[in-house]
């Protein structure tokens, strides 16, 4: 008997927390914990070299502070355990330290927690890596190697850094969290997991415990900040109407249209670093003409498919570059991007058409399957094509494009590794389409090694409107964030490299 009363209990306390999910926030906390929280997606990891998804990047943010931080509100790049950063030819950089840097073990800063902590990334191939290699292409990076050419230590507080050809915005760079520092203790160690539960950085916020199902973080003179393990949207948003959390980072998207009823003057849509891309085959004969392809742009109807099956969690895209980058951007550069069905099927009738099937390939298992069909069911209603849909594992994809197996329109993802114009459009080249344009390949060269980011704006653009006219690929939309607090929550800024400045944020009561 006992035991059949133990198993009810059980099952009785498991039914609660399925019809009042608030009930998990109060038995965390109690309604009366005056520290800030916060709902988040679980992070994949805390090492900050292999940093890969919002919430990783949101505490990385809090706990290290890097060479650079982004302003919130211009996203230009300021110096802050940097004293300086310079270059005579943008190529060799020097960066010198400002002096007196800690860690939260009381080690010091060095020009070596910088220079071995980058070398780790790459000897380790943590997903920073692809930064070194690809993006700053460091003179010598490579992906499991043990040292690097490009990187040679000064002093205590400075090193420079060698590239393999100009880069102008290797400053802005050195925001992201694959080139934060480590202790030398745990540099020399390399018990990466043990590190990854307990992160000792050097920013403002520190992490006092970490159990799977919240992490605390102490601030100096300040509340400590609660970040909680809660993947769902749609009980982060009840949570905080409940007054059980105070900042979801996620709105479900039955939840989008009521966000300012329910949250008068707090709630927040912050523009995304990462665009999804419709890019197409350049050795595909029937898909090699722009007019074509243009065609293709003005049948998608891309605010139906955002507000449709992707749940109002994208913003429709009217420029190659995304809107959360905010230096030198501008809006309505994709004028071909606006629906319009007559125009684009008179357009593809005086390309001469496009008989035969069109296959679009996407990745399997990425969440793709709806908002892919809705694209498909579009270009057929509107320009009558037969549209077939061929999803493929990720490497598979990427084989069939080595080889150039694929025939038809394929998805890409690119996200800005810096917020500059031409860290959206660089990439694109390297999509697979096999697109070589000359001109806008030299404004890209020019863009990248202009004298200061500001001089890279004019090039950059002039490469977008090259990659417009031609359209190699076409821009469909920009994944966003939404958050939304409680009353007494002060302090909410977000970004789209960072995203929620936890070091900023309190809460009243």
């Amino acid at each position: 008997m006992k035991s059949v009363a133990r198993t009810a209990a059980l099952v009785a306390g498991a039914v609660v927390v399925l019809v009042s999910p608030v009930v998990a926030f109060r038995a965390w906390s109690g309604p009366a914990d005056p520290r800030p929280s916060v709902g988040a997606a679980p992070a994949a990891t805390l090492l900050p070299g292999d940093v890969r998804d919002a919430t990783g990047r949101m505490v990385a943010g809090a706990v290290w502070t890097g060479l650079v931080e982004h302003d919130p509100a211009t996203g230009r790049a300021v110096e802050a355990a940097a004293q300086s950063i310079t270059s005579p030819d943008r190529r060799v950089w020097t960066v010198r330290l400002r002096p007196g840097g800690r860690f939260h073990d009381g080690s010091p800063v060095t020009a070596r927690s910088f220079t071995d902590a980058w070398t780790a990334v790459l000897r380790e191939r943590w997903a920073g890596a692809r930064l070194l290699t690809e993006v700053a292409r460091v003179k010598g990076a490579r992906e499991g190697a043990d040292g690097v050419a490009g990187l040679r230590v000064t002093g205590d507080l400075s090193f420079e850094v060698t590239l393999d050809r100009p880069l102008n915005g290797f400053p802005s760079l050195l925001g992201d969290p694959a080139f934060l520092p480590m202790p030398e203790p745990v540099l020399r160690s390399r018990d990466w997991a043990a590190y990854a539960r307990r992160p000792v950085g050097n920013g403002p916020v520190r992490v006092v415990s970490n159990d799977g199902r919240a992490l605390v973080l102490r601030r100096d003179g300040a509340r400590d900040v609660v970040v909680r393990a809660v993947p769902d949207a749609g009980r982060q948003y009840a949570a905080v109407e409940a007054g059980d959390l105070d900042v979801a980072t996620a709105v479900p998207p039955n939840r989008h249209a009521s966000m300012d009823k329910d949250f008068p003057g707090r709630h927040l849509v912050v523009p995304g670093r990462a665009m999804t891309y419709l890019a197409f085959p350049g050795w595909e004969k029937r898909l090699s003409s722009p007019a074509v392809r243009q065609a293709i742009s003005m049948a998608i109807d891309r605010r139906a498919v955002s507000e449709g099956p992707l749940g109002h969690q994208t913003t429709p895209a009217n420029s190659l570059v995304a809107p959360g980058i905010l230096p030198g951007r501008r809006e309505g550069q994709c004028r071909l991007c606006v629906h319009d069905p007559k125009a684009a099927s008179a357009a593809l009738a005086d390309a001469g058409g496009l008989g035969g099937p069109v296959t679009f390939w996407y990745e399997a298992g990425a969440g793709d399957d709806a908002w892919v069909k809705a694209l498909a069911d579009q270009l057929r209603a509107n320009l009558r094509l037969d549209t077939r849909l061929k999803p493929v594992p990720t490497a598979d994809l990427r084989r069939a494009l080595d080889k150039r197996e694929v025939d038809g329109p394929y998805v890409v993802r690119s996200a800005a590794a810096y917020p500059a114009p031409i860290a959206a459009l660089s990439p694109l080249t390297a999509a697979g389409t096999g697109y070589r344009d000359e001109y806008a390949l030299d404004q890209i060269g020019r863009a990248e090694s202009a004298a200061t980011p500001d001089d890279a704006v004019i090039p950059a653009r002039l490469a977008e409107s090259a990659l417009l006219r031609d359209m190699p690929l076409l821009p469909l939309w920009a994944p966003h964030d939404h958050f939304v607090w409680s009353e007494r929550a002060r302090g909410v800024t977000a970004d789209a490299f960072t995203g929620l400045r936890l070091d900023r944020l309190t809460a009243t009561g």
